[in-house]
């Protein structure tokens, strides 16, 4: 009898956010005639059959209000999670899908594996002992804010060291799964996905500038994670050479972020803010982008993770320039089916832009051909179906 299977964490899995899709292409992956898939936010929701809907055959979402990351009501959600489980007549098993709120994982081991004896996989995606260091702390007192970071660095090398007891770790890099099998050797590896297949949505709003060479950004818009501060400099330089460039963002953005970014370009209007789009708005910005970028620079947290937005990316059929980090160069080749250069070198981002926006009509056909070839036969969801379905079961 196949398992049912319930993916959850501190996450909105209705949303439009790379997490969001990697787990919907985890459920369609997951998902057939004989297995249900249930996505689950934790949240203080009642989980019962009327609270869900269905998305898709076999998928079931739960239509969450009350987000929570509390210790209290993570470990309720679990015992809910867990009570709705033993009402169906199938076994199960769970996949956590962590985030930097370290609350539902400690419950996840001591309640569900330890407590419940429950098949609990890991969705591996980035070492968190490394995400801290980016982002400095709110607090006002840098001694308070020196034994925060400390605590928290604690709390996540505790929380590697729990890895051992999942029943197996998906990993989304090769970097990570060696890292992960320091701690667990029972792990598979599941690149980023995509949908090739997917229907691109379509709206009447304009996120480009016709007269100029339209650069797109899209998701969580962090410069220390994502080195956009650096990437602003170099679209700076372009200019001087006389080219007329927009940067257009859309996703999660702070307004110091914000600030730093603008306060970073040398002409107005150059960077232009969306928002946080919906999902038909995304695919309607991400299509009309000449130039899709993710230009990391190099972190430990880069190192290990692999960035999601790229499967958007590819999704959309678009020219796509990335660097050098994780796993990026076993599937983009220079010139092929996208554009790669080294991290942290501005004088490369520099002169590989340079050459895009000269070249660009005479390349695009081509690397768009390839990289539609690239997204069916390394990241497509669907090959990955019967790998992921044998290692859950």
């Amino acid at each position: 009898m196949k398992s049912t299977i319930y993916i959850y964490g501190n996450l909105d899995f209705s949303g439009n956010s790379a997490a969001a899709k990697r787990m919907m292409y985890y459920a369609k992956a997951l998902a057939d005639e004989k297995r249900k898939v249930y996505l689950l936010s934790c949240s203080r929701t009642k989980i019962c059959p009327e609270n869900f809907i269905e998305v898709e055959n076999g998928i079931h979402l739960l239509k969450s209000k009350s987000y929570t990351t509390s210790s209290f009501s993570s470990f309720l959600f679990l015992r809910r999670l867990y009570s709705f489980s033993k009402s169906k007549a199938t076994p199960a098993s769970f996949i956590l899908y962590p985030q930097a709120y370290f609350f539902l994982e400690l419950w996840t081991v001591f309640y569900l594996i330890f407590l419940k004896r429950q098949k609990v996989f890991y969705e591996f995606n980035e070492v968190k002992k490394h995400y801290i260091f980016l982002y400095k702390s709110n607090s006002s007192s840098k001694i308070k804010a020196f034994f925060k970071t400390n605590i928290h660095k604690v709390l996540f090398v505790i929380l590697d060291y729990l890895m051992r007891f999942y029943e197996g770790l998906i990993c989304i890099s090769t970097n990570i799964q060696a890292y992960g099998e320091l701690y667990n050797k029972n792990t598979i590896r599941i690149p980023i996905l995509t949908n090739p297949r997917l229907k691109i949505e379509h709206s009447n709003k304009e996120y480009a500038d016709a007269d100029s060479f339209n650069i797109g950004f899209s998701g969580s818009i962090v410069p220390g994670k994502e080195n956009l501060i650096e990437f602003v400099q170099v679209i700076n330089k372009v200019q001087e050479k006389g080219f007329a460039l927009k940067f257009n963002l859309c996703g999660t953005l702070s307004e110091k972020n914000s600030k730093l970014m603008i306060d970073s370009c040398t002409q107005e209007n150059t960077i232009n803010y969306y928002g946080n789009l919906n999902e038909t708005e995304l695919s309607n910005f991400l299509k009309q982008q000449d130039l899709l970028v993710v230009p990391r620079g190099y972190t430990l947290q880069n190192k290990y993770g692999f960035s999601t937005k790229l499967s958007d990316y590819l999704n959309h059929l678009k020219v796509i320039l990335i660097t050098d980090i994780s796993d990026n160069a076993l599937y983009i080749k220079d010139g092929v089916n996208g554009f790669i250069v080294e991290p942290n070198s501005q004088e490369m981002m520099f002169e590989k832009l340079v050459y895009i926006i000269e070249n660009f009509d005479a390349l695009k056909e081509d690397i768009i051909e390839n990289a539609i070839k690239t997204s069916k036969e390394s990241f497509d969801f669907r090959l990955y179906k019967s790998e992921l379905q044998s290692f859950v079961s």
